[in-house]
């Protein structure tokens, strides 16, 4: 099995947006940086792979409901290659998870959507600190 997260040198990323909803990706990500955060977006499980191997994300903000995996999926997925990755699950739908089920996937931090961006960007901000 070939490593997608290989040792080669890449440009960090602050945050990494997995929105499949491509408006709300952009206006998310644009709110970040305009708080100065370095923002990659993606819209599916397969590209968010793709551009974390890329540009290891510090904060993954990821949708529950995205093509080609669940959001908590690709959590564990993402958070088993980047094992200092802190993630925010959020979802539209009123899902409820038990905390040792968010705990296994890496997720640190579940929000129902919408969540005005203020507390978004606020909650991505104390993840890079911690």
């Amino acid at each position: 099995m070939t490593d997608i997260f290989s040792d080669q040198k890449f440009e960090p990323c602050d945050v990494l947006v997995v929105e499949d909803e491509l408006a709300l990706a952009e206006t998310i990500g644009q709110f970040l940086v305009r708080g100065g955060l370095r923002v990659r977006t993606a819209h599916g499980a397969a590209s968010a792979l793709r551009t974390a191997s890329i540009a290891p994300p510090r904060v993954a903000i990821i949708d529950y409901h995205i093509p080609g995996m669940n959001g908590l999926d690709l959590a564990a997925k993402l958070r088993a290659e980047l094992p200092t990755l802190q993630i925010i699950l959020m979802s539209a739908n009123n899902l409820h998870f038990d905390r040792k089920t968010l705990d296994s996937a890496g997720v640190k931090v579940f929000v129902n959507k919408p969540m005005p961006p203020g507390p978004l960007r606020q909650a991505v901000i104390r993840l890079l600190q911690a």
